[in-house]
C-alpha cells in the first residue's frame, strides 16, 4: 500500500481511538515503574484497540508501543505507538493529551498521526508529502527567538535531571518571549510544526513521545536534533528562526 492510501485508513483508525478514549474518562488507573507513572484502562484500550485495527493494513510490520512489555526496533517497518500522551493529563480532566502513531522504515521516520483526543484535531504528515492538520497544510513559523513562545517538557520520571532541566528552562525563558508546558511532548511538537510556537526541548524522552510529531515537523520546515527511534534521548525542536539558538542554550544542561 502506498504511503499517502496507508496514511488515509490509518487516520481513520486513529480517530476511532480518540472515540473510545474519550468515552473511558474516567478509568481505572494503575501505577507503572518510576516517580508519579501511570496507566490506565484507556492506555490499555487504546493500544489494544491500535495494535489490532493497524496490523492488517501493513501485514509483516513489528509494533513498538508504550504499553507493550519489550519493545524492539526490528527491520522493515515498525509502528510506534503511545495509546495516550499526557496520561496524567487525561487522567485528571486537564485536557491537553493525544494519540501518536508514528511508522518508521528501516529506522527513518516515514508516517506520523498525532491527534488531539479532547479537540479532535489531527496532525498527519508523509515523508515528502508535507504536513497537515485536518487537511490543511501546516508550516513552522518565522518568529524571531526574542519573541519565540518555547514549549517544553520535565522528564518527570527523571528526577536527577530536575537542576539541568530547571537552569535550561531558566536560561531559555530570559532569551525568549515565554515558555509554556502542557503535560503532551506530542501535541507540543506538533504545535512547534503548526506555528502556534515556536521551539520545543525535553532531557529526555521516548520514542513513542516524539516519533509521529518528528515527521510533522521535518514536513513543516521545522528542524530537530539528532533523534533515535529505538531508544530515549534528548529532543530538541523548533522553526529555523530559532533552533541554532534553543540548540546552543539546552546543549549547556543536557
Amino acid at each position: 500500500m502506498e504511503l499517502e492510501a496507508l496514511l488515509k485508513e490509518a487516520a481513520a483508525i486513529v480517530r476511532e481511538a480518540g472515540e473510545l478514549v474519550r468515552g473511558l474518562n474516567h478509568p481505572q488507573v494503575y501505577s507503572k515503574e518510576g516517580h508519579a507513572n501511570f496507566v490506565t484502562e484507556a492506555d490499555l484500550a487504546s493500544q489494544k484497540f491500535l495494535l489490532e485495527r493497524l496490523g492488517p493494513l501493513l501485514p509483516g510490520a513489528h509494533f513498538f508501543a508504550e504499553e507493550q512489555a519489550q519493545n524492539r526496533l526490528e527491520p522493515g517497518f515498525n509502528w510506534i505507538i503511545d495509546p495516550i500522551d499526557g496520561t496524567t493529563n487525561f487522567m485528571r480532566g486537564y485536557r491537553p493529551c493525544a494519540i501518536s502513531v508514528g511508522l518508521v522504515k528501516d529506522g527513518e521516520g516515514v508516517m506520523g498521526l498525532v491527534l488531539d483526543v479532547w479537540s479532535g484535531e489531527l496532525f498527519t504528515a508523509v515523508k515528502g508529502g508535507g504536513a497537515f492538520l485536518d487537511g490543511q497544510p501546516i508550516h513552522a513559523a518565522e518568529v524571531p527567538m526574542e519573541n519565540a513562545v518555547v514549549v517544553f517538557g520535565t522528564s518527570p520520571y527523571y528526577r536527577e535531571r530536575a537542576d539541568a532541566t530547571f537552569a535550561a528552562i531558566k536560561d531559555v525563558f530570559l532569551h525568549c518571549g515565554d515558555v509554556r508546558r502542557s503535560g503532551s511532548a506530542a501535541l507540543d511538537l506538533c504545535f512547534v510544526a503548526a506555528g502556534r510556537c515556536d521551539g520545543f526541548f525535553e532531557s529526555i524522552l521516548s520514542p513513542w513521545d516524539f516519533c509521529a510529531a518528528s515527521v510533522l515537523l521535518r514536513e513543516a520546515g521545522a528542524q530537530l536534533n539528532d533523534l533515535r527511534y529505538d531508544q530515549p534521548g534528548p529532543v530538541v525542536a523548533g522553526s529555523p528562526a530559532v533552533f541554532g539558538e534553543l540548540m546552543a542554550l539546552t546543549g549547556n544542561y543536557f
